[in-house]
């Protein structure tokens, strides 16, 4: 008998280990995870990082008062709708291409300048890109008890805790712990490498920033979630400049999103159309049409005359040098039709230059040269006479045929 109640009483305390060992194991894997631990087949992060657990507070945008609306323009840059100056006496705007390939499309983007020259903002855009499933990243999400609850979790929530939700390990339920580890998946996929904080500053707009090569600047990607679409920029200012923290709050407030519009490029280039001479050779102009060709970016044309056009302006070396060198990159030469004193410190991007110029000269020699009237043959000296008395004897003729004879 007491054998019998032994034997209960081990497999009871046996039932009841194997109960709290089955009911603790899923959390000590999920901590440890958590905290970058023991990974196995089943979950396992590249770069973990302990700022993957908690977001950091991005503090409030300061309010931005436009004392000269007059002196900015909205232009749209690709996907993007951004507020440019447009004869602003304090700012000069420079565009910049980038570009790692013939086969995909260049980044666009611009360089606000102080009167110094000194760069106190610099913005450009990324490409479009749909929120991307990252349900299928683990083995763990693959088990069906598992897979059923990510695909219940609603995409705008996701996104948002994304950028706001803080990851604490404590005692949850077991889907809680799915999500906790599910959020950390995302952040891992969609927070670059050097990440140094990164928040919701609205609903709709996520602010990441990452460590910066120039300790003067911080360097921010700002993503946009619309709809399933992920609109992105990236956007760096100078930390101590009034001046550059002012662009800053301009830009969070003010740029909005769009498809590119090959109609809207049309229009654009119409409006530069109608603009007088001056304003076509200045900074003015080449937003017009790096705009419109932002909208068109096969239309090789419109990169032409923005190149011309710039060539006849003043102090525009700063604005052609990058659409030289891309055009040098992806088209083999520069499109420069006039020989400028230029010193663009690239002796590959000047020798381009000079051979495009010498071609040009030769031939406008040519064409001069065939316009030409084609020079009388070298007479001999019996042709000369014979010449000479023919012109005498149809001159005489012509003197008698005038007689009038009374």
């Amino acid at each position: 008998m007491r054998w019998l109640m032994g034997f209960f009483l081990f497999l009871g305390l046996a039932l009841i280990g194997g109960y709290i060992f089955a009911k603790g194991y899923p959390y000590k894997l999920y901590s440890n995870w958590i905290e970058g631990k023991n990974w196995n087949r089943y979950y396992a992060l590249e770069g973990h990082s302990q700022i993957f657990l908690n977001p950091v507070a991005i503090e409030e945008i300061p309010p931005y008062k436009e004392d000269y609306v007059q002196l900015w323009k909205v232009f749209p840059l690709l996907n993007a709708k951004i507020p440019l100056p447009v004869r602003h006496p304090l700012f000069q705007t420079i565009p910049i291409i980038e570009t790692t390939s013939k086969k995909t499309s260049p980044q666009l983007g611009v360089i606000i300048l102080a009167p110094n020259h000194r760069e106190l903002s610099r913005l450009y855009t990324l490409p479009t890109r749909l929120n991307p499933d990252y349900s299928q990243g683990q083995e763990l999400f693959k088990l069906p008890f598992v897979r059923n609850r990510i695909l219940k979790l609603p995409l705008d929530k996701l996104w948002k805790d994304i950028f706001q939700y803080k990851i604490e390990v404590k005692s949850k339920s077991m889907d809680e712990m799915i999500y906790d580890l599910y959020i950390l998946h995302l952040r891992s996929k969609i927070l670059p490498a050097g990440t140094v904080r990164y928040g919701l500053l609205q609903e709709d707009k996520a602010i990441i920033e990452i460590a910066s090569n120039d300790l003067d600047y911080i360097v921010e990607i700002i993503m946009n979630y619309d709809r399933g679409n992920i609109y992105s920029y990236v956007l760096k200012t100078e930390k101590n400049k009034d001046e550059s923290r002012k662009l800053r709050s301009k830009f969070l407030e003010s740029i909005t999103f769009t498809p590119s519009d090959p109609a809207m490029g049309k229009f654009l280039y119409t409006e530069f159309k109608q603009l007088n001479f001056a304003r076509q050779v200045d900074q003015e102009g080449m937003l017009f049409l790096f705009s419109a060709w932002s909208q068109e970016m096969e239309k090789v044309d419109i990169l032409k005359e923005m190149i011309f056009f710039l060539e006849r302006g003043r102090n525009n070396q700063a604005q052609l040098r990058p659409l030289y060198k891309f055009a040098l990159n992806y088209y083999g030469k520069t499109f420069t039709t006039k020989n400028l004193l230029n010193e663009h410190n690239d002796p590959n991007l000047e020798l381009q230059r000079k051979i495009e110029i010498e071609n040009i000269e030769k031939a406008r020699d040519a064409a001069r040269e065939k316009a030409r009237p084609v020079a009388a043959p070298e007479l001999t000296p019996d042709e000369k006479m014979n010449l000479y008395l023919k012109k005498a004897k149809e001159s005489g003729e012509s003197e008698k045929s005038d007689m009038t004879i009374h």
